[in-house]
């Protein structure tokens, strides 16, 4: 399998506080597979691309507060690694990616921001994956905390499939017209999270291409609100990777703050896509 990953060393030393300590603990772990060979390493750039999708995904208001805030250069260099392996699955030079940021998207919408997230990556990857004819995207959304900016910006579309499992006050809800699927599994053991997914995997959906917003604070020992255990992470994994068929799987880096579980579970996520 043709299999990268997006890394920079600005997500670890300029990142959101919260989030920052874990990502070169999760980098390292991968760093048996870049050596073997197994994972090409990529290192994002923002470019004249990224600033305009970042303009057409966002108010200019929103975008004055995230500068304001000092986390813009960051945020914008995340989603910027998230559109460039984006394009390299829809040109065929990728199969898998993983994508590290060093802040988080999915509770970026148009014009708000909250819980770490300033710009919503996937809503802009997803732009540039309609200039590319890639049209039928289907988002999964394991973080346990729900993805609203994601909804916000991509929910009216129905070429889009956005499926959240999450933790909360919001209880499940399926919107087959506009294909949003929201489902509530507060505290989910393994078996109970696991079981959620094959629910949803065990049916037919039509799409081009797969991206899975992970968030690794749905682990017992990390922030978030599921209570998964390692051994729920390279079962998750596999489960996707069997049933993407073989289309391409772009994997975007969300919550958890903990660096032993990111050492821990991300390699043994990316280690399903290329063995």
């Amino acid at each position: 399998m043709k299999a990268g990953v997006y890394y920079h060393p600005d997500f670890a030393d300029n990142g959101y506080p919260v989030l920052k300590d874990r990502v070169k603990p999760g980098f390292d772990g991968l760093y048996k597979f870049i050596k073997d060979g197994k994972i090409q390493l990529f290192t994002p750039e923002i470019d004249e691309e990224a600033e305009n999708l970042l303009a057409a995904t966002h108010s200019s208001r929103h975008i004055a507060s995230v500068n304001h805030s000092g986390y813009h250069e960051v945020s914008l260099l995340s989603a910027a690694g998230v559109v460039q392996a984006a394009t390299k699955l829809a040109q065929g030079d990728l199969e898998f990616a993983f994508c590290f940021v060093g802040a988080a998207g999915h509770h970026a919408g148009y014009d708000h921001y909250w819980g770490f997230c300033f710009y919503n990556d996937v809503a802009m990857a997803v732009k540039k994956l309609r200039t590319l004819g890639i049209n039928k995207i289907m988002i999964i959304d394991v973080d346990p905390h729900f993805g609203d900016g994601t909804r916000d910006l991509l929910g009216n579309d129905p070429d889009v499939i956005h499926i959240n499992f999450y933790s909360g006050f919001r209880k499940t809800h399926y919107d087959s017209n506009l294909r949003n699927y929201d489902i509530a599994i507060s505290g989910a053991t393994d078996e109970v999270f696991l079981h959620a997914l094959d629910s949803v995997l065990g049916q037919e959906w039509d799409f081009e291409l797969l991206i899975v917003i992970f968030g690794h604070d749905s682990h017992h020992r990390d922030y978030g609100g599921f209570n998964l255990s390692n051994m729920a992470y390279p079962q998750f994994a596999q489960k996707i990777k069997n049933f993407s068929l073989e289309k391409p799987v772009l994997f975007v880096l969300s919550g958890g703050s903990n660096p032993q579980v990111a050492r821990d579970v991300i390699p043994a996520i990316v280690e399903v896509f290329v063995k």
